[in-house]
């Protein structure tokens, strides 16, 4: 397999934009079959098909199908860990990279039928790396069979129900104001997850109560360094804020793609690897959800501006208020969203590594340069504070995102991804 086509899928990357577990020894090595080049492949394209026109609640369960089947389809030819989902026998010469592509092609078309000639170009390019005959036919038929039972598997999890947002009535202080006509994610915390026990297993507390000493801390926090016209927010924290405020999840598998290519991972390394992240991001973005539309608490810019009605008196109002980042997630602001899915992410890769060592790189979409991450630790606490800097989050919802990933990562981890015995 030729190097040359891993490094240009991780530079095309740029264009388009986390209990105790065992560690199988595997990772950061290449296996006799070589670098993985075909799950990096679907991963782009389906980066490429998932991100136009959709929002994180369709991409990160999209993302965990896909994975889900792709992985099934992997470890049943080539062995070495338990499936996820899917128990099926494969014959006896299939090809894992043939099955890999079957697989993501009825995931992705099932999923993203408008996105079809990003994906049957996809599917032509995979099969050019493969030698046509009888196992590269038996591989596509047997992950194509893995992709209809983990359709069938899901039919019914709730994804894309319509599920409407009606605002409170009348509006009181601490209740979201949405940004737009189509709140995002209505659905998400209502979505069987992938492995926790409900969407609200891991649902936090809440955030503080308005006339609280918490409240005033987590309050004039982001409305003195989160402002778009802050005097004490460092330059690098403004391009950090500015980084994470890319497009979550094109800015994401961006990382995973380089993080496969930089760890030489072959195609069972990289297809657990994408699995782990994927299924643990979806669950943790279900509980997120879950609790924000359980809450429904304002955002920092409708917070600020209306200061004055909150009944605190060391909470100043200022009418004129904005944050760094320009928009609003339309979503409520507890908790945070990218600190429930990153942190998760940095979970997981610690956990698949076996250290805490994570020497993890992200790309930059826009140009602001590629970030990189020593420890798990550093990723997690750099988004949760870049969202502060920004002005999206207040510290409770990005404390509490951060747990809500955590405890979801330890969950999927001490159940699932585990070697064969």
């Amino acid at each position: 397999m030729k190097r040359t086509l891993i490094g240009l899928v991780a530079a095309l990357a740029v264009v388009v934009i986390t209990t105790n577990y065992e560690s199988s020894g595997r990772a950061g090595t290449a296996s006799a079959a070589g670098l993985d080049q075909h799950i990096t492949l679907w991963d782009l394209a389906a980066t490429q098909a998932a991100v136009p026109g959709n929002t994180p609640a369709e991409q990160f369960p999209i993302f965990a199908y896909l994975n889900i089947a792709t992985y099934d389809s992997v470890v049943a030819i080539e062995g070495g860990y338990e499936p996820f989902l899917v128990h099926a026998s494969p014959p006896d010469d299939a090809s894992a990279e043939a099955a890999v592509a079957g697989a993501a092609k009825t995931i992705l078309l099932h999923y993203l039928p408008g996105q079809a000639t990003v994906i049957n170009t996809a599917y032509a390019n995979a099969l050019a790396l493969i030698p046509d005959g009888r196992a590269e036919d038996d591989g596509v038929a047997f992950g194509t069979s893995v992709a209809v039972e983990v359709i069938a598997a899901r039919a019914s999890d709730g994804f894309k129900a319509p599920v409407a947002y009606t605002p409170s009535d009348p509006l009181l202080p601490g209740d979201w104001v949405p940004s737009g006509p189509t709140p995002i994610g209505t659905y998400s915390g209502s979505m069987t997850p992938f492995v926790l026990d409900s969407a609200s297993q891991f649902r936090p507390a809440g955030p503080p109560a308005l006339d609280s000493k918490k409240w005033a801390v987590d309050y004039n926090e982001v409305k003195e360094i989160g402002s778009a016209t802050s005097t004490s927010r460092t330059a690098e924290q403004t391009l950090a804020a500015r980084f994470w405020g890319e497009n979550p999840v094109a800015q994401a598998h961006g990382g995973f793609r380089r993080f496969v290519t930089d760890h030489q991972l072959d195609i069972v390394d990289a297809s657990r690897f994408m699995a782990m992240i994927s299924v643990t991001q979806a669950d943790a973005f279900i509980a997120c959800f879950d609790a924000k539309y359980q809450y429904d608490f304002w955002r920092p810019k409708t917070a600020i501006q209306g200061g004055e009605m909150d009944g605190n008196p060391a909470t100043a109002g200022d009418s004129q208020w904005t944050q760094l980042l320009p928009g609003i997630p339309n979503h409520p602001e507890y908790p945070s969203a990218h600190s429930c899915v990153t942190p998760a992410a940095a979970e997981v890769t610690s956990r698949f590594l076996g250290t805490e060592q994570i020497a993890y790189t992200i790309p930059s979409l826009t140009g602001l340069g590629d970030r990189y991450y020593a420890k798990a630790k550093d990723l997690s606490n750099e988004v949760a504070n870049a969202r502060i800097w920004g002005g999206i989050h207040f510290r409770t919802a990005v404390e509490d995102g951060t747990d809500i990933g955590r405890k979801t990562a330890h969950r999927v981890l001490s159940q699932h991804f585990k070697s064969a015995n």
